[in-house]
């Protein structure tokens, strides 16, 4: 706790708040948004009367190091509204890319009390985000060490469950033919081939790349029938989201804006048929497919059908002009 004595009168010291948190900076093109969560009021205990009031937020900004303090740097932004910026961030453009900012941030009471600092810093770089894209975009992710094509399939995935600004990414091909479970069990949370997507299929990208997919919530058919939700890093497209319905298949998301495209699955260049997360929950062993032609059939668990991986990336990752992801 810092005891600031220039705002202290008749022998009583302010009380500073609670520095942000969650304060992180997130680097573009030219520019860095930053997003934070400003603090509570201060109370005392066991009373709860409140004795720092929260007014402002003061955000400076330095290059070659770390600000010292709330006026050590060019001043950014200074919030008086709680929480503007938690979610869709403030946006400090106008930067040299390939520069590395340094940034902190002060919450300040209503007495005038600055508190402790919190830290982030990003470097810019030239590309465009994902989010300024069209679906059904081919981006370029290596893959194993090299480039693989992914189709831009949705912005924004799942946002009542993961967040405004999570894109997702289909492989434009199959990567392999993979049985479903090995023990012929239409289990997803327990199948072979969820437990392959997210340990051999995730290893072939570097870790800079694993940390930007890190996880997303989807919805899944469990082992009793109900429509639940899970995060993984890697998960297969569901029948609903491929835009087919099945008569013992539950609603698993909503169509894509793509899914015409993603109906017809290759393999070394010839149509395949792909696998989907959905079980038929006609009984515990069948599992659903799209055929070479796109249409919705069923097929026991424990048999080989094209894989095809899919995982989301941050709205605010880039791409160069070649449309391969800027990984660094």
């Amino acid at each position: 706790m810092i005891n600031n004595t220039q705002y202290s009168t008749g022998g009583k010291v302010n009380v500073p708040l609670d520095p942000p948190s969650s304060f992180a900076a997130s680097a573009g093109n030219a520019k860095v948004t930053l997003t934070w969560t400003d603090p509570p009021d201060k109370t005392s205990q066991p009373s709860g009367q409140t004795i720092a009031t929260w007014s402002y937020t003061r955000i400076v900004r330095k290059t070659g190091s770390q600000p010292t303090g709330p006026h050590d740097g060019e001043l950014v932004v200074s919030s008086s509204v709680r929480d503007q910026y938690a979610t869709s961030g403030f946006v400090d453009d106008g930067l040299t890319n390939d520069t590395a900012y340094y940034y902190a941030a002060f919450a300040y009471s209503t007495d005038g009390v600055a508190s402790a600092g919190a830290f982030a810093n990003a470097t810019p770089i030239a590309g465009t985000p994902l989010s300024q894209l069209a679906e059904g975009t081919l981006i370029k992710i290596l893959e194993n060490g090299g480039p693989v094509e992914f189709y831009l399939a949705k912005h924004s995935y799942e946002p009542d469950l993961n967040g405004a600004g999570r894109e997702l990414l289909v492989r434009k091909d199959c990567y392999n033919h993979q049985v479903w479970d090995d023990s012929n069990f239409n289990f997803w949370e327990s199948s072979s081939i969820l437990s392959w997507l997210n340990s051999s299929y995730k290893s072939l990208f570097n870790s800079k790349v694993q940390n930007y997919i890190g996880t997303t919530t989807y919805r899944f058919t469990n082992s009793g029938d109900s429509l639940v939700t899970t995060s993984d890093a890697f998960f297969l497209l569901s029948l609903t989201e491929l835009g087919r319905s099945g008569y013992n298949s539950n609603i698993e998301g909503s169509t894509l804006p793509i899914a015409s495209t993603l109906r017809i699955a290759r393999f070394n260049g010839a149509a395949t048929t792909q696998w989907t997360r959905t079980r038929n929950f006609g009984g515990d062993t069948y599992v659903y497919q799209l055929n070479e032609s796109g249409n919705a059939v069923t097929s026991a668990a424990n048999f080989p059908y094209a894989c095809r991986p899919c995982f989301t990336l941050p709205s605010t990752a880039l791409v160069d002009t070649n449309n391969a992801l800027i990984e660094t």
